[in-house]
């Protein structure tokens, strides 16, 4: 098996993890990931407390922050420009695991 399959396989795994897990734990460990799509699933995880997704608001890449700022356990107001939130890469919520930009039909 390739070294570049192992981290496909990998990374779905922390996107599967960031999706579905409960355990506060690891949902703080994964908020640190160096990959955005971690952070931007973890965004959108129903059992995110305030203190993550508080600080997932923050993060640097829109993406995320904007996820973020939409959970319901989030605190933080942001106002984020129109045009911004116009490029269909900040509002969508395809999970992704499954995400092939370049059949995008938003």
């Amino acid at each position: 098996m390739s070294h570049y399959k192992v981290n496909i396989e990998e990374h779905h795994n922390e996107i599967h993890q960031a999706l579905n897990s409960t355990d506060l734990k690891l949902l703080k460990k994964l908020s640190n990931s160096k990959s955005i799509g971690v952070r931007r699933s973890l965004a959108q995880n129903s059992a995110l407390n305030t203190e993550i997704a508080n600080s997932l608001a923050y993060d640097p890449v829109l993406n995320v922050s904007y996820m973020a700022t939409l959970h319901e356990n989030c605190t933080v107001t942001r106002e984020f420009r129109e045009s911004d939130l116009a490029h269909k890469c900040i509002v969508c919520t395809v999970d992704e695991r499954h995400l092939d930009c370049s059949k995008c039909d938003i």
